[in-house]
Parts: C-alpha cells; structure tokens; sequence
C-alpha cells in the first residue's frame, strides 16, 4: 500500500529569470548593481554578489548564508536561500512537518488495520489449503490438528503453501495420467467403432451373398429335381422302346414265317401245276 505524505508547500516566492539564466538582460542589470538590495553593502572583488536559489533575487553573502532544499526541485539538495525564504521555507517545513507526523498516525493506523485484515485473509487462506490438503491425501488430521493449535510453526503459510503445492502436483500428474489414460481409451474406442462399422459393411455383404448362394442352391435343387424326373422319363422312353423293338422283332418274324408260308405254299403250286401238265395229252 502507498500513501502521499505530507502535501504540497506553501506558496514561496517565484524564482526570477535571472536564476535560470534565460534572461540576459536582467543578468546584466544585476551586474551592474553596486550594492546589496537587502543589506545596502557594497559589492566588491572580495565581496561578491550571489542569487537566491528560490526566488532569484540578487543578494550578498551575509544574506544568503542559509542553504536548504527548495520545494520546486528537491533532487538539487542543500542550495544557497535568501534569508526571507529561509524563513518562509522553514516554516513552511515546520508546518509540513506537523502535517505529516498526523499523516504517518494515520497510515500506521489504516496500516495496523490492513495488517489486522492480511492476518484474517492468511488465516482462511491456511485453512482452505488444509482443506485442499485434506482433499487430496483423504487424510483429515491436520486440519483437525490445525483447529487445536492454529498457531503451530508446521502450520506456517509458506510451509502450508509448499505442502499443498507437492499434493496438488501429484494430483495433477495423477489427473494428467487419467487424461491420457482417458484419450487412450476414446481412441481405442473409435477405433473399436470403425471397425465394428467395417464389420457390419462385411456382415451385411455377407449376408446379401449367401442370400444370392441361396438362390443358385434353390435354383440347383430345382434343376436336380427337374434332372431326375428327366432321368425318370429317359428310362421309360428308353422302357418304351424296348418294348417296341421286341414287338418289331415279334412282327417281323411273322412275317417272315408268313412269307415262308407264303413261298412254301406257292412252291406246292407250281410243282403241282407240273405234274398237271406232264399228264395231258
């Protein structure tokens, strides 16, 4: 926490611009002054004329023998001051100084109160990391201890901190492991997924190839059966023509024996009809 001390200085005499040295004319008028505009002593080779580092006014010596730090630019230290803004700037010290003695009370009480509420905040900050503590080694003892004796040196913030930083650093390994245990598994599984889905594409080939094998085994079983009714019939054709044969062979053989017959009877003819002739006269 940062607070201002003090506030700003009493309003002094302005510097002139022969201080600065941006003024060549004033410088050369105050050159040319023979005495001190304070003390009325003479300038001399010894006696030499000087400024006021705060107002700028041309003084001598014996008027300017204070040195101070001036409100405008602190960071210049113990510079040489008229005596009228000695006096001006002490006073205005004194009264900064009081100023600041009552603003300092002030801090160093908001500072005890702010002290007072870090204690309070450290306190419950010790207690959740106990409790986190707790979390993590499923182990309730030191908080149950920390309740008896919260002021025991091994239950110190920085102690508490570093413990509960080595227990939170092996549950995160331990959550990282399951994270990569996790993605494993997610990618095993998918890949479980892919092929279960080519699985189901071969399944679902399969299936329609056996319906097609079915259909040429129905067709197979319908040929063969239509084969053997065809045998059957090749088999009573073949019966049939059997039987045709030997009646062919049965007729031809009568008539063959008819023709015998036939000749045989026409044999006796013409022998008869010889021997008719040979007995006419």
């Amino acid at each position: 926490f940062f607070f201002q001390i003090g506030t700003p200085m009493a309003a002094v005499p302005s510097p002139s611009p022969s201080l600065i040295g941006s003024d060549d004319g004033q410088a050369q008028a105050d050159g040319k002054e023979t005495h001190c505009p304070r003390c009325r002593s003479q300038f001399t080779t010894y006696f030499r004329r000087h400024h006021c580092r705060n107002c700028g006014g041309l003084v001598c010596d014996d008027c300017s023998r204070n040195r101070t730090r001036i409100p405008r630019d602190l960071s210049l230290g113990n510079v040489r001051v008229c005596d009228d803004c000695f006096k001006t700037i002490g006073d205005h010290h004194a009264a900064g100084a009081e100023e600041d003695l009552v603003l300092s009370q002030q801090l160093i009480e908001r500072l005890r109160g702010e002290l007072a509420q870090n204690h309070s905040q450290i306190e419950a900050f010790k207690k959740v990391m106990l409790e986190l503590e707790a979390e993590a080694s499923s182990d309730q003892s030191c908080l149950a201890e920390y309740s008896r004796d919260p002021q025991n040196d091994q239950f110190s913030f920085n102690l508490l901190q570093e413990k509960v930083q080595i227990s939170w650093g092996r549950v995160t390994k331990s959550l990282e492991a399951q994270g990569s245990r996790k993605a494993e598994l997610e990618e095993r599984q998918s890949a479980a997924w892919t092929r279960r889905t080519e699985l189901a594409a071969k399944e679902e080939e399969l299936t329609s190839k056996r319906q097609e094998l079915d259909s040429e085994l129905a067709e197979v079983s319908r040929l063969e059966a239509r084969r053997d009714e065809l045998f059957r019939e090749e088999g009573d054709l073949q019966q049939a023509v059997t039987n045709e044969r030997r009646k062919v062979r049965e007729l031809e053989m009568s008539r063959k024996e008819q023709q015998e017959m036939e000749a045989e009877r026409m044999g006796l003819h013409s022998s008869w009809g010889s021997r008719r002739g040979s007995n006419e006269p």
